[in-house]
């Protein structure tokens, strides 16, 4: 969209040796990530009162989301870097742990100078505050003293094109007006390290032309920028280098150019392939679903697979990791129940099947009304064709079955290679003279 204000912007930064092929070459850098793993708990049912904690001693259920597995990399003093991914990724867990909002299971990350942060529509805002009010507080949670605020109040009011409305409390504000006053914030307190995640997807054009003219003056006093963005004209444009980042793992690494058309690439054939497969549906190539029965003390209400980046898709190449999930309501108490899954061909031949009990895992009781899901994560290894996936849940004895869901998901697996059976157990081959 502002394709040629930028580019207009990056000839006057020639002459003061930014650019692509030098940003972050710098002796020391502004940022390090070295290794980092951030896990968040997602809980599954509501908290319970302190009368029950304290008789029932009843604990919270919930399961461990890994949003960033062991990621590294770094900023180079006077870079701007872009990260860009799906939606769900890691992006803006990669933001909030630059700002301090919150801390990694493992791994380190340095920073190298003052960061200011515009993370989230209204961070840092109390809806009850004047947006002057506002001001004092989000810079003094960035540890500006008083003093300077006052010197910088106007430039923050006129940037933000507010002072009509600065006297009037921020939760009567639009959400253009929240991030014009966030921005202006941002910028005008001086950061050595400037945290940008979407916020040139909000608001008229005038103002984002602002935006992106204040980012082109950060770039000139030599400042350090990072910015998550779904507009990857923008990132490609601004950013020296850039991370590709799905399902909280680098995928790429390296020049915007590349990170960006690599990034790309990855969305087409994702999209290529749904509409291959939806072809596929058309033509009833792939098999509608079949019979069901059980006696009901569970339900699966649905049965999903998962790519790599965590989106649901129905397709896969083959090789790559994806997850089968099946989300489980309990309409009765069940001690210690047994989920499995099995995977068919489209002759119906049986290709592979588990459950928690073959694997050794002991499940513990569910509630009544309590809702579940649970994963089976695996490489499909599989011959280029269609699938299907039957799954079921049943009592810790095996035989007597809550509910059975036969050829409940249908999907596909691409692979370029050819070769005939049911896996795929990619073989090299080797020719060797004997004599």
């Amino acid at each position: 969209m502002f394709t040629n204000f930028i580019k207009g912007q990056k000839k006057n930064l020639s002459r003061l040796d930014v650019t692509p092929e030098n940003a972050g070459a710098t002796s020391e850098d502004a940022i390090i990530f070295d290794s980092v793993s951030k896990i968040y708990r997602i809980y599954h049912d509501t908290n319970p009162s302190l009368k029950e904690t304290l008789i029932h001693l009843r604990r919270s259920t919930f399961e461990e989301f890994l949003a960033l597995d062991k990621v590294s990399f770094s900023v180079g003093k006077a870079e701007t870097f872009g990260i860009i991914g799906p939606n769900g990724s890691g992006k803006s867990t990669i933001l909030k742990l630059l700002a301090r909002i919150i801390r990694p299971q493992s791994g380190n990350v340095v920073i190298n100078g003052s960061v200011s942060a515009l993370l989230e529509l209204g961070a840092g805002f109390h809806p009850d505050l004047t947006g002057k009010e506002n001001i004092y507080l989000n810079a003094s949670i960035l540890g500006v003293d008083r003093k300077s605020i006052d010197r910088k109040f106007q430039e923050i009011v006129d940037f933000a094109e507010l002072e009509r409305f600065i006297d009037t409390p921020v939760k009567n504000y639009s959400s253009g007006m929240y991030v014009r006053l966030g921005f202006a914030i941002a910028i005008n307190v001086n950061p050595d390290i400037l945290l940008i995640d979407e916020v040139l997807a909000v608001g008229d054009q005038s103002f984002q032309s602002k935006c992106l003219g204040a980012i082109f003056d950060f770039i000139r006093q030599g400042k350090t920028i990072v910015i998550v963005s779904h507009d990857l004209d923008m990132v490609r444009n601004l950013c020296s280098r850039a991370l590709f980042i799905c399902q909280g793992r680098v995928l790429e690494y390296g020049r915007a150019d590349d990170v960006v058309r690599g990034y790309r690439s990855y969305m087409e054939r994702t999209e290529r392939e749904k509409s291959i497969v939806q072809a596929a549906i058309a033509r009833e190539e792939i098999p509608q679903t079949g019979e069901r029965f059980g006696s009901g003390e569970a339900l699966i209400e649905r049965v999903s697979l998962l790519d790599s980046c965590g989106r649901e898709v129905n397709a896969i190449h083959a090789g790559e990791d994806a997850i089968i999930c099946l989300r489980v309501v309990f309409r009765e108490q069940s001690e210690r129940p047994i989920f499995g899954v099995r995977i068919s061909d489209e002759r119906d031949i049986n290709v592979y099947g588990t459950n928690t009990w073959v694997q050794g895992i002991k499940t513990r009781i569910f509630r009544k009304g309590e809702s579940v899901e649970v994963n089976f994560s695996q490489k499909m290894d599989l011959i280029k064709g269609n699938y299907r996936v039957t799954a079921a849940v049943s009592h810790n004895d095996g035989r007597r079955y809550f509910d059975w869901r036969t050829n409940v998901l249908k999907f596909a697996v691409f692979d370029e290679s050819y070769a005939e059976g049911i896996a795929n157990l990619n073989s090299e081959i080797s020719i060797k003279k004997i004599r």
